[in-house]
């Protein structure tokens, strides 16, 4: 059987309290689709293990969470920097225009008029849009993500059209 798809949804932070809560840092809202029972993977340094959400919940901005395979503060503390994964297919589909980070992030970025500006290598959540950090010759350029600079999203082609305004790539 093929392994699934592992896809990044937060970091554990540290523990919470001393019966081995979590606090989880989240990389987007994912983890609001888990409930108890549901497998999620936890990767460390040490390697990539199942684990089962015994309960889960938001707590401001981050999420709290008991896992049945941590049962004291050590074993919570042995997991905190710990990246915390899910399968693909545990993911809702994304809305019309919608897009995971993970779909985005290696896309090949391009102007209408097929000039190459880079690869996208991440995103970072501001207020009102994300911004895409585009490496670009060795150097991170900054892409609004808005409607009219972010022409198109090509998955299958691998990659992302942009009609930049003037200024905004010059000189890169």
């Amino acid at each position: 059987m093929k392994e699934p798809r592992l896809i990044p949804v937060g970091r554990i932070t540290r523990p919470h309290g001393v019966r081995g809560l979590l606090k989880i840092f989240p990389y987007g809202e994912t983890l609001s689709v888990l409930s108890a029972g549901d497998t999620l993977y936890v990767r460390s340094a040490a390697g990539t293990v199942a684990m089962t959400v015994a309960d889960l919940r938001p707590q401001g901005r981050l999420w709290i969470g008991r896992l049945e395979e941590s049962t004291s503060m050590e074993a919570a503390e042995a997991l905190a920097g710990a990246e915390v994964l899910v399968a693909e297919g545990m993911l809702p589909p994304a809305g019309e225009g919608e897009y995971y980070h993970y779909q985005l992030i290696g896309l090949d970025v391009e102007t209408k008029s097929g000039e190459p500006v880079g690869v996208l290598r991440g995103i970072l959540e501001a207020g009102g849009n994300d911004v895409y950090a585009v490496e670009r010759d060795g150097r991170e350029v900054l892409i609004p993500a808005v409607e009219g600079i972010i022409v198109q999203v090509d998955l299958e082609n691998g990659r992302m059209i942009i009609d930049p305004p003037e200024g905004l790539i010059d000189g890169f």
